[in-house]
């Protein structure tokens, strides 16, 4: 009797218990039976926990609360975009959802996340920007490519925090579209430089500039130099579009102002003259001429090259020496009033002599200014009797002006020089020298020496 009483109070003790049991089943799981969804349920980012499927396509249709996270160093940003999306989804494919979840979903309250594409959607982009903009905390420093700046100096890319709102913008419309979870790391969608420092094209412009910095140029006239140095090809130097250029209009610029400085062909001089004080001479071949064309080009071809040199402009006409007096110490003395010639040497007379010049008349008088030899012949014949009325030979030939007159013995003087004779039978234009004076001053001159005529 007692065996049956406790086998009774152990039926209605395990009852309890299984009652109990399933009470608290049924509580915890209470959806399950109910048809709604499970305690902890995300549907295409709409928290449709505890609802029914109306009820979870309600408001999955409806935006309000619609938000997304963003993640910035570390710390999260819920942000509200339902001013921005609008979606439409279907009761049926919600249904679905909703069979996916397990009943142990329900019974431990497990966590749940279901990507469902919207049938439709839209997102206002501008709006969307615009909520993200109020919300997202602002740039500490914005993004940069490196660049060349004013100096060309190499100035390195900025890495900000500023964000790509377009590739940031299109992202979560595609999620939005295709049911995906809207969580974002912001750094993922900063701007990023275009161009940087390390960039074979920069590494190349810079090795460049380098050398055009470096780079020095000289030009010498005598004792005084003009430079094209780095600081003034930097100056016309730019960076653009990933192209180093170098204009070069200032450098014929540059050569003109040589010119004006240093040219000295076709001007006046003054001089020291043997018998008759100082004199003002005007004209003759002699002097510098620089061929500005030519220097130019020599100037462009260093830059190509960014190669540096010392040297000398191309020239179309020389002097004898650089400076204010570019006659020199050495130099033929021609005086046309005393008909008499010096020849000086390094400042020390070596010869003089009498002579005939041209007959001063227009079309044969000796032409006056600073000219320089430029030629030396021995037993030369002179002039055609076709052209010039005469053939005459002449043992020692030296010309010194572009009328192609020149220095020369006149063995058909027989001794005669000097005094008055050119004024009725002068040359035509040559000055005529005895045949010794003419041997001695061909072995003693130069090619280039100055002739001056007064």
């Amino acid at each position: 009797m007692k065996e049956k009483k406790k086998l009774l109070i152990g039926c209605i003790a395990g009852g309890v218990v299984l009652v109990a049991l399933l009470a608290v089943f049924f509580i915890s799981s209470k959806e399950f039976f109910t048809g709604r969804f499970a305690p902890s349920v995300m549907v295409s980012n709409t928290d449709v926990s505890t609802m029914t499927v109306e009820e979870a396509l309600n408001s999955m249709n409806s935006s309000d609360g619609f938000s997304i996270v963003i993640r910035k160093d570390e710390k999260d940003y819920t942000i509200d975009i339902s001013e921005a999306v609008t979606r439409s989804f279907d009761s049926g494919r919600v249904e679905d959802c909703q069979s996916q979840i397990s009943f142990f979903d329900y019974l431990f309250h497990r966590d749940v996340v279901l990507s469902l594409k919207p049938d439709s959607v839209q997102v206002n982009q501008g709006n969307l920007q615009k909520i993200l903009q109020g919300k997202i905390p602002e740039a500490s420093s914005y993004t940069s490519d490196a660049y060349f700046d004013k100096s060309l100096n190499l100035v390195k890319e900025v890495q900000g925090d500023d964000v790509n709102y377009k590739n940031l913008l299109a992202r979560i419309a595609k999620d939005i579209a295709e049911g995906n979870e809207l969580l974002y790391e912001l750094s993922e969608y900063y701007n990023h430089p275009q161009v940087k420092s390390s960039d074979a094209v920069i590494a190349k412009a810079q090795k460049t500039i380098d050398a055009y910095k470096k780079m020095s140029i000289q030009f010498t006239f005598g004792d005084e130099i003009e430079e094209i140095n780095g600081a003034m090809i930097s100056k016309h130097l730019s960076y653009k579009n990933g192209e180093l250029k170098l204009k070069k209009g200032w450098i014929a610029d540059f050569v003109r102002k040589m010119s004006r400085k240093y040219n000295t062909y076709g001007k006046t001089r003054k001089f020291k003259t043997t018998k008759d004080g100082t004199v003002t001479i005007h004209g003759g071949i002699m002097g510098w001429w620089i061929n500005e064309d030519e220097t130019v080009k020599k100037i462009k071809k260093l830059l190509n090259k960014q190669k540096s040199e010392t040297l000398e402009p191309v020239y179309r006409n020389v002097a004898a020496q650089h400076g204010k007096d570019d006659i020199g110490k050495t130099y033929v003395e021609i005086n046309l009033t005393r008909q008499k010639m010096w020849y000086y040497k390094d400042g020390k007379k070596v010869m003089s002599s009498n002579f005939v010049s041209g007959l001063p008349t227009k079309d044969r008088e000796t032409v006056k200014g600073v000219h320089r030899l430029y030629g030396k012949q021995r037993d030369r014949y002179l002039g055609t009797i076709a052209v010039q009325g005469y053939h005459t030979h002449v043992n020692y030939w030296m010309p010194f002006n572009w009328s192609g007159q020149g220095l020369h013995d006149a063995v058909w003087r027989h001794g005669r020089f000097g005094g008055n004779i050119y004024k009725t039978r002068g040359s035509h234009g040559c000055v005529n020298l005895p045949l010794e004076a003419a041997k001695k001053l061909y072995n003693n001159i130069s090619i280039g020496t100055p002739v001056v005529v007064y």
